[in-house]
């Protein structure tokens, strides 16, 4: 029998028209008065994104929902931004940063950054690191592109714990707290020990590994590659559990929630991947929203996809479109989502109301931010802050702190 997602997906889109309810609204409606700020403890290692309350991997967490511990949780500037330091970066920064425990870590063309997250001022530097860097705790983990070693990191210093020689070029770790180290390196995957750097297992998957795999459920990864294919493997000793063939090449890394694992892909299609994966297996949907680079976000029920089509709403069990938001011809953004806000750049910083509004309207616009130019990389979120890469000027582009 077919599950419930699977059925939904095989309704098709005119079994859901008017899911939204508002195509015929005429006008944008108004955001909803978003709850207190407030981030309940929580224990990293049973949470099932791996959220560990800070902007501290690729994706936020483990899981890559580029949400801060829930979508009703955490501190976020909801109704407007000041701006408190800038940094100039090369203006073909194509990497959002990473910040956990006040330090920003941002990834460039020939080495990561640590900045204060206080006032910009530059802490260290790492060269060869290309990727965003995993933290957890007082340890950066990164991946050494130029001497191909994974490396261990003193958050605070930069200072090399250990380091692993690996026979290829490695892209961007993930690790779910409590877990193994999870890095690729061209066809091999590898799974370290964090404390130590031993190996824990290894296994070779077809195509070079995408960086910054998700971690489904707590105990498994989702690792794409470059060929098209999506590995779903054990955590604990690498078994495989599934594998799905796409049509195109991921654009950027996964993400995923407690359902599916979701990937947009060179033929500007987002895919819902599941539990019945096998190489000739169809997704649970698959729909059109052009090529998303920096990442997919996943809350409330949501799928968020930002491309040059627009910033699109598609709800996760079936794939229906619930809303699109014009965010200019501008692709290198991603959202960030807490407080039942979502921050997204383009044409300029937007926040805007996620789960309210539909259709030809939209979501209802919080506030926006322009700047001379394009904003992004970036946003991230993290302690009440915004992070994000603008174009400043005709020749300038700054890392630049909101709250």
């Amino acid at each position: 029998m077919p599950s419930r997602r699977r059925y939904l997906a095989t309704l098709g889109a005119g079994a859901v028209a008017g899911f939204a309810g508002c195509s015929d609204v005429v006008g944008r409606p108004a955001a909803s008065d978003p709850p207190a700020p407030e981030t309940p403890p929580l224990d990293a290692e049973r949470q099932i994104y791996g959220s560990d309350g800070r902007w501290s991997s690729f994706g936020c967490n483990a899981s890559n929902t580029r949400s801060v511990h829930g979508i009703h949780a955490g501190e976020a500037p909801v109704d407007g931004v000041s701006e408190d330091w800038r940094v100039s970066v090369p203006g073909l920064q194509r990497r959002a940063p990473v910040v956990a425990d006040g330090t920003v870590y941002l990834p460039g063309r020939d080495a990561v950054r640590a900045y204060d997250a206080a006032d910009g001022s530059e802490l260290w530097r790492a060269e060869g690191v290309r990727d965003h860097p995993v933290v957890r705790g007082d340890t950066a983990f990164v991946a050494d592109s130029l001497d191909r070693a994974v490396r261990a990191l003193d958050a605070d210093t930069g200072e090399e714990r250990w380091s692993v020689s690996v026979d290829a070029p490695p892209v961007g770790p993930t690790q779910y707290p409590g877990q193994p180290l999870v890095v690729g390196a061209g066809e091999t995957v590898h799974a370290l020990d964090p404390a130590s750097g031993d190996e824990v297992w290894s296994r070779q998957v077809f195509g070079s590994v995408l960086a910054s795999p998700p971690v489904w459920r707590g105990h498994t990864v989702a690792v794409a590659t470059e060929a098209g294919e999506v590995s779903l493997l054990r955590l604990s000793d690498g078994q495989g559990v599934w594998r799905y063939r796409l049509p195109a090449r991921p654009t950027c890394p996964p993400s995923a929630d407690s359902d599916s694992v979701y990937v947009t892909c060179l033929d500007g299609a987002t895919y819902a991947l599941g539990d019945d994966g096998n190489p000739a297996s169809d997704p649970y949907w698959s729909v059109d929203t052009g090529w998303t680079r920096l990442g997919l976000g996943v809350d409330s029920g949501l799928v968020f996809a930002g491309s040059t089509q627009g910033l699109h709403a598609l709800d996760a069990e079936s794939g229906d479109k619930r809303w699109t938001h014009d965010i200019g011809d501008w692709e290198v953004t991603a959202p960030a989502i807490g407080r039942d806000t979502l921050f997204v750049g383009g044409d300029r910083l937007w926040a805007l109301d996620p789960t309210e509004g539909g259709g030809d309207a939209g979501p209802p616009v919080r506030f926006e931010r322009s700047f001379d130019g394009r904003v992004g990389p970036g946003p991230v979120l993290d302690d009440g802050t915004l992070y994000v890469v603008a174009e400043t000027g005709a020749e300038s582009t700054h890392l630049v702190a909101l709250s």
